[in-house]
């Protein structure tokens, strides 16, 4: 699930919202665990540049993994 909630800059006020994917030797994977990497999502303000914030396209790989 992506967030919806983010509907202006913080820094600049900016309204135009974009996204970038971050992956590769950058991308994320569960704790403990190596493998595949999963795609980091970031909402970036196109006015100023500012990252609004990211999120992980697939969290569901991420269950269960404190503790382990």
């Amino acid at each position: 699930m992506q967030p919806t909630n983010v509907k202006a800059c913080t820094q600049c006020g900016g309204s135009a919202i974009g996204k970038g994917v971050q992956s590769g030797y950058a991308s994320v994977t569960t704790y403990k665990k190596m493998g595949i990497g999963h795609k980091l999502i970031h909402l970036i303000c196109t006015d100023c540049g500012w990252v609004l914030g990211s999120y992980v396209e697939n969290p569901r790989v991420f269950k269960k993994t404190i503790g382990k």
